[in-house]
């Protein structure tokens, strides 16, 4: 890959240049390791023995008239108990627009930091880094539906990006293969052979990225809802959510007492759907207005989805979902998707005309993209990821994201992959604190034996136990 080689040659003149030159010099070459003392101010207040806390300096790009440098925060916690030949696990939350450092603060809740080291690392242009793409101002205006909400986002971007320029940030330094480099970056300046990868939803797209850019780097990979190269969100998602509802009527059919309390739900709800108007007015009662009244994330979730659903084919006036701003990152969450994942959608084109209910899944639109001004990158960088580095693929039935075929898909090119769906399950279920467990229980078992579990294709005991869904039918 020309990306590799190329940051390959980068990494190996830096390491040259730190073996030779005096310490007051060594200090200024990039990439390095800057730690941390113990009581020094840190973003994140975590300290004792085990943790090592620092900052990962690189460079923003290898233009070089680009003199701005990106600190970083790492936090690497070491194994209580380690076992020898297991590599280090890298956390990479989803996103894109995610730091995830708080993971550092509840290490149990990571069982195999027991005996294998566990790093996170605050990606560029995340909260917690130097510079921070944070741009709080943008997700209000983008979730806002008052008059003027455009106008307010326009200016939203264009005051979020004015200061970053001024800074000095390049909007088109801030993509999943750039942070591939820094994970790579810190591999080498933190003397590891390998890696293990913990990824969550973007985050699998971005190991699957480091695995194709940087293969030797990798021991294993656990994807928890994949969200691959070859998928294309922006245009999938509605058909995503229109099949979960189905299954969740069908589910719902398979129980006595549910299909009793709401018979012919799939048809009715459906139906209902198919006979009001495509396009929103005002309260109206559109399309649209009808599937929002079903939400789907969570286990309680579905206990209340077929009550909704039958609720919904009677719906007399617009109900809407309070949905809350998402804590997003939004810059670089805005370079990401407007760079690598909208320019290779057929939504770049325009509302796709026959989306299910009339849903718009752009998760920014064009035009948000030309403003904020980041430019495609190459068709090489969304090219599908082979490896034969053991992997462990975690889906949710009902995961409305990233549904379970995409976690087919990315096992195509993984020729040492498993893929597990969770029934029932929704988005990154290994993160779902309030639930059995088992897919966080699925995660450890294979970090601890990844070719035992690929061989072993049996079910595991935590899939065989989990219950039907108690629907709530009164």
């Amino acid at each position: 890959m020309a990306f590799s080689r190329r940051f390959a040659l980068m990494l190996a003149a830096w390491a040259g240049a730190l073996s030779v030159l005096a310490p007051a010099t060594a200090q200024d070459a990039l990439p390095r390791f800057e730690p941390v003392e113990e009581g020094a101010s840190f973003p994140l207040a975590v300290s004792g023995p085990r943790y090592q806390r620092g900052y990962l300096v690189v460079a923003q790009s290898d233009d070089p008239e680009d003199t701005l440098e990106l600190r970083l925060p790492v936090i690497h916690i070491r194994a209580a108990e380690p076992r020898p030949g297991l590599a280090p696990v890298l956390f990479l939350p989803g996103g894109p627009g995610v730091g995830g450092l708080s993971a550092a603060q509840y290490p149990g809740a990571y069982p195999w930091s027991a005996e294998r080291d566990f790093v996170i690392l605050g990606r560029r242009g995340t909260q917690y880094a130097e510079p921070s793409m944070r741009c709080e101002a943008i997700g209000p205006a983008l979730a806002s539906a008052k008059p003027g909400a455009e106008a307010r986002l326009e200016t939203a971007l264009q005051t979020c990006r004015t200061a970053l320029v001024a800074q000095g940030v390049r909007l088109d330094a801030y993509h999943s293969a750039a942070s591939a480099f820094d994970i790579e970056a810190l591999r080498q300046v933190l003397g590891f052979d390998q890696w293990s990868l913990f990824a969550l939803s973007y985050g699998t797209r971005l190991a699957l990225t480091y695995a194709r850019e940087y293969p030797q780097g990798v021991q294993s990979m656990v994807l928890d809802s994949p969200l691959p190269h070859s998928a294309r969100f922006d245009d999938a998602y509605p058909a995503n959510l229109e099949h979960a509802l189905r299954r969740v009527a069908q589910m719902c059919a398979a129980q006595a007492e549910c299909d009793a309390a709401f018979p012919e739900l799939e048809a009715r709800f459906f139906a209902a759907i198919e006979a009001a108007p495509r396009a929103c007015e005002a309260d109206q009662v559109c399309q649209r207005a009808i599937v929002n009244a079903v939400p789907l994330g969570s286990a309680a979730d579905l206990e209340r989805a077929p009550r909704l659903m039958d609720q919904a084919t009677r719906m007399q006036a617009a109900t809407s979902l309070s949905s809350g701003v998402s804590d997003f990152d939004w810059g670089v969450r805005l370079s990401v998707w407007c760079s690598e994942a909208l320019p290779f959608a057929e939504r770049r084109n325009g509302p796709l005309p026959n989306s299910f209910a009339g849903i718009d899944s752009a998760t920014f639109t064009p035009e948000t993209c030309e403003s904020w001004g980041a430019p495609a990158r190459p068709a090489s960088e969304v090219a599908i990821t082979t490896s034969d580095a053991p992997t462990l693929i975690l889906a949710g039935e009902l995961d409305v994201l990233t549904p379970p075929a995409w976690g087919y898909d990315a096992a195509r090119t993984l020729s040492h992959s498993r893929v597990i769906v969770l029934p029932g399950g929704f988005h990154t279920e290994t993160t779902n604190w309030d639930g059995d467990g088992c897919a966080m229980s699925l995660a450890v078992r294979f970090f601890s034996s990844p070719d035992e579990m690929i061989t072993d294709t049996s079910p595991a005991p935590c899939i065989e136990a989990r219950a039907n869904p108690a629907f709530i039918t009164r």
